[in-house]
């Protein structure tokens, strides 16, 4: 990562850093991100403690705490709405499927059931709203030598805070961001914020490759013109990008290109070129 450029990581990978090696560390050193924050407690502690004796060579991530508070939410529910015996019957349309599960004439109790439970799990409170699971606090990280460092946190209630625990009274009296944050060390290994874009000076425009054969045409077309040999590009992704491109207070001029049958490492080379 070399100064003056910013990278922000999305939670899927974030909630993923621990499962990351030295390499793929070294190659991230100054970038932010936003995880899911799971509090400490006891039962986590044991839990990850019993995982290590039996898996040791397996790491535990947040997406197995959800896998198993996720079975426990259904154990809950099951015992509530009292549908200990469930038993599947299928339907028509299914008798002609080999292997197909059937349907459950409990189903509609039980997924209104699972839909109120509510209880502290090992990732934290669990429960649902509208009917996803809601994380309350994310924890944004800043990555710096071998693993991610927490520079604050977020919620919905209250925005970005220094410590999880924080009062309303101390907020109020935060003005900016780096207020309510700890110093973050940008890529170059530097304080200095970075300044961000700045207008180029030598006219270059952005390159855009869309794959030809996407498979989902509602997501991205690419159609060519056999008489005029012109190329339109067209399909969801294509109008947000460009939706995103005209609401930047700056000029991002760029075209589209296709690209044919490439594996995703010749397409990263093609970028590198």
């Amino acid at each position: 990562m070399k100064q003056g450029y910013v990278w922000i990581l999305t939670n899927a990978i974030t909630d993923g850093l621990s499962l990351m090696n030295e390499t793929e560390f070294d190659t991230m050193q100054g970038v932010l991100g936003v995880k899911t924050y799971v509090p400490r407690s006891e039962e986590l502690e044991a839990f990850k403690s019993r995982w290590k004796n039996r898996f040791p060579l397996s790491d535990l991530s947040v997406y197995g705490l959800w896998a198993y508070d996720a079975t426990t939410a259904l154990a809950l529910a099951i015992e509530e709405s009292g549908t200990s015996n469930l038993t599947f019957v299928k339907t028509d349309a299914m008798r002609n499927m080999s292997g197909g599960l059937g349907v459950s004439q409990y189903g509609p109790k039980l997924f209104q059931t699972l839909s109120g439970v509510r209880f502290k799990g090992l990732a934290g409170d669990f429960r649902f709203i509208n009917r996803e699971l809601q994380p309350s606090v994310f924890e944004i990280v800043n990555v710096n030598g071998h693993g991610g460092r927490t520079i604050g946190y977020w919620m919905k209630e209250h925005g970005l805070l220094k410590n999880v625990d924080q009062t309303k009274a101390t907020m109020t009296t935060f003005s900016t961001w780096k207020d309510r944050l700890r110093p973050v060390i940008w890529p170059g290994d530097t304080t200095f914020v970075p300044k961000g874009w700045e207008i180029p000076t030598n006219g270059k425009r952005l390159k855009i490759g869309v794959p030809n054969n996407s498979g989902s045409p509602q997501f991205v077309k690419v159609t060519r013109d056999p008489i005029t040999n012109s190329t339109t590009f067209s399909g969801f992704c294509i109008e947000y990008f460009e939706a995103v491109i005209q609401a930047m207070p700056y000029d991002a001029s760029s075209d589209f290109f296709p690209i044919e049958d490439l594996d995703y490492e010749t397409l990263v080379y093609q970028v590198y070129l």
